[in-house]
């Protein structure tokens, strides 16, 4: 079977770039099924009772009708609601048996589509549920990242559905705060998820730990997180469910999603109806890898980059979700993240949108623009991750014993003005920034630190870490922090090694253990952040005048303006106390890493060692 390669001729995207519709219609009479196939000689829609791939038995085989532009078509009686569904392709006298690349349903394992009227998915509520926060703007945005199966598979969640979307909606059965009760008292605008579509790398009849970037079936729910996955609308209705408990506790929901690469290029369904399409190809028939997963998908290309459009559009209409976290975006060409950010936002204007613009080594089909940081300027209403602040907080990703701003790094000051400010060698505009030292990659920040700093105490370790924050979350941008980081999450193999990568290590390295908020110490972590967090909220509109530096130190101090007060920033990473001279008299503390009990200055201030303080004029 020929594979496309490369640059494919005007004369074919003449012939078959394609607007219509795509996938499975439930209509009111029928149902329609369409498939975009070029250059196939044949294609029969395949019909099971089951959606499990051992059972072979055909329920029935019907021949599709082309109709152009590649497209097959076929309508069915909607008696087989309920069934299953595959594509049989013959073409250049290969055939091949695929799912639909459009399934909004899938079976286990996600193997065969499954024929499911959406409608009757839906929660009761779901018509009324809605976006909490709808009237902030993208830079207003506080960003919690979570895993569906870390929140409570821990016994210490005291749920019933541990590790499944329906856990994350259920209070504890000893009433204590935690999930989305915990998550919620905050103050966090956001929560994004991990992967929640349906991906290749965890058998759902047998779930284990993943984080989920191994993308199968785009536009169907992972399985692994339902009570059923033997039954397709059984994960749908509960993502649903928990999308509408996550709204109710005031939180909006951002979708993380891995639209550069599949987990089996060629094993996807795209790919075995038309071969190569999805993925980047040379002349040689290799595959490109800037993802290092082995594949990229060709955005480029009209048809993906329509599919990419279509699927985001699909999660807002369909699930309500409210932002989307694009892993990798910059192997994703400009002109179809804009399209993206341009279609959703019609449809609905509140919806965020932010990604990786790091510069991967891909080969394209066609040379086209990449969404990386130095072309933010080209992708308007669309945020990046800042690994200039992550690094100059903590250390270099790549370099685990090397020291930051935070922990003892050096010559840092001028470097740390400028991320306060929101200025990078990347952009001025700061409503494009992703400020945050961790996420669920690399290190938790807890154990970055730890690792730089071995023989340091937990005690430094935590206001290493509540130093961090506080300058991430008053610096221009918008915040992001992992699940954990507020209370010093650590992730510790079995051997009792730190884990730097636990995107399929056990739930004893992932899983969130609810137990911590019981320490006093941890609580007042907690605390901080929620002072930290409320603060940010009504500091949006910071005015910073004008930076002031220690004395043969590395601490600083940034005279700030809001709303007619005026607020005076301090932070000091030295393991010694450092004095400064306040401007006029009369300060009083409104936050401080170091001491919760609220104190008055004069003229001067002590500010404590590894302490970030926020101070008001009386």
């Amino acid at each position: 079977m020929g594979i496309y390669k490369g640059k494919l001729s005007e004369d074919f995207n003449e012939k078959y770039n394609y607007d219509g519709s795509l996938g499975l219609e439930v209509k009111s009479d029928n149902l329609t099924f369409r498939v975009w196939a070029p250059e196939a000689d044949n294609v029969w829609l395949l019909v099971y009772e089951s959606g499990d791939i051992l059972d072979t038995t055909s329920k029935t085989k019907v021949p599709m009708i082309y109709e152009g532009k590649g497209v097959f078509k076929v309508n069915l009686s909607k008696c087989f609601l309920g069934c299953f569904y595959t594509y049989l392709v013959k073409r250049n006298n290969d055939i091949t048996e695929a799912c639909d690349p459009y399934a909004t349903a899938v079976g286990i394992n996600g193997d065969r589509a499954a024929i499911v009227d959406m409608k009757s998915t839906n929660p009761s509520g779901w018509n009324e549920d809605k976006n909490p926060n709808s009237g902030l703007s993208a830079n207003e945005s506080i960003i919690y990242e979570a895993h569906v199966r870390d929140l409570t598979i821990s016994d210490s969640s005291n749920v019933k559905h541990k590790g499944l979307f329906k856990g994350v909606t259920e209070t504890a059965e000893d009433s204590s705060e935690i999930g989305l009760n915990y998550i919620s008292s905050l103050g966090v605008t956001h929560i994004q998820f991990l992967p929640i579509y349906d991906f290749g790398s965890v058998d759902e009849k047998n779930p284990s730990f993943n984080w989920g970037y191994d993308p199968k079936n785009y536009f169907a729910v992972e399985g692994s997180y339902s009570t059923n996955p033997y039954n397709p609308s059984s994960r749908i209705t509960e993502l649903k469910e928990m999308i509408m408990a996550c709204h109710k506790k005031g939180l909006s929901v951002v979708m993380d999603v891995v639209l550069n690469h599949v987990f089996d290029a060629k094993d996807f369904s795209f790919n075995k109806i038309v071969p190569g399409y999805f993925s980047r190809i040379d002349e040689d028939g290799i595959y490109s890898n800037g993802s290092f997963c082995g594949n990229d998908n060709a955005s480029e290309r009209y048809m993906v980059s329509r599919f990419i459009v279509d699927n985001i559009l699909y999660w807002a209409k369909e699930y309500h979700i409210d932002g989307f976290r694009f892993d990798l975006v910059g192997l994703i060409d400009v002109d179809t993240i804009n399209r993206v950010v341009a279609t959703v936002k019609e449809y609905r204007s509140d919806i965020i949108f932010h990604g990786e613009g790091w510069d991967m080594p891909t080969v394209m089909t066609e040379e086209k623009p990449l969404a990386i940081q130095m072309n933010s300027a080209e992708t308007k209403n669309f945020a990046y991750f800042d690994d200039v602040i992550r690094n100059l907080l903590r250390g270099d990703n790549f370099h685990p014993q090397e020291k930051g701003y935070c922990n003892g790094g050096k010559g840092m000051k001028n470097l740390l003005k400028s991320c306060i400010l929101g200025k990078r060698y990347w952009s001025e505009n700061a409503n494009q920034l992703i400020n945050y030292v961790s996420c669920h990659d690399d290190f938790t920040l807890y154990d970055k630190f730890k690792t730089a700093s071995k023989d340091a105490s937990d005690d430094i370790l935590m206001k290493q870490c509540m130093l961090a924050a506080g300058i991430c979350f008053i610096s221009k941008g918008i915040p992001l922090f992992l699940n954990g980081e507020e209370f010093g999450r650590s992730k510790l193999n079995e051997d009792g090694t730190l884990n730097s990568n636990s995107y399929k290590s056990s739930d004893y390295v992932n899983a969130i253990d609810w137990n911590v908020l019981k320490d006093n110490k941890k609580q007042e972590m907690i605390q901080y952040y929620k002072e930290l967090i409320a603060f940010k909220k009504k500091a949006v509109n910071l005015h910073y005048e004008r930076f002031k530096d220690g004395i043969d130190d590395e601490s600083l101090m940034v005279l700030c303006s809001l709303e007619g007060e005026r607020i005076i920033i301090l932070m000091n990473p030295e393991e010694k106390e450092v004095c400064y001279d306040l401007p006029e008299n009369k300060y009083s503390t409104i936050l401080s890493s170091s001491n919760m009990v609220r104190q008055n200055y004069e003229t001067q201030v002590v500010v404590p060692p590894v302490t970030f303080m926020i101070l008001k004029k009386k």
